[in-house]
């Protein structure tokens, strides 16, 4: 395989607690909301349905924005020292 360098802009969208997404592009079958359990769980590469590895780092973006992954997890710097590494240009 081919290894390559690409940027990803990931933004957080705040929606109504009652908000309700429908697919209508038939690009996605469903939508629904995971715990971070789950999240881990579909990471694995036996789960029935495993997320793509080239999802991994803005799935790790958003649980070091969100807290679950802190400065007091093991390899914290290294984890973020990767994530952010190469320039936005």
């Amino acid at each position: 395989g081919v290894l390559g360098r690409v940027v990803l802009f990931c933004y957080d969208l705040i929606l109504p607690e009652d908000f309700v997404p429908v697919p209508k592009d038939g690009e996605v079958e469903c939508f629904f909301t995971w715990g971070l359990e789950e999240i881990g769980k579909s990471m694995d590469p036996e789960f029935d349905d495993p997320i793509k590895p080239n999802c991994y780092p803005v799935i790790i973006d958003y649980l070091i924005r969100s807290g679950a992954i802190s400065p007091d997890s093991p390899k914290y710097l290294d984890i973020v020292r990767t994530l952010r590494s190469g320039a936005c240009s």
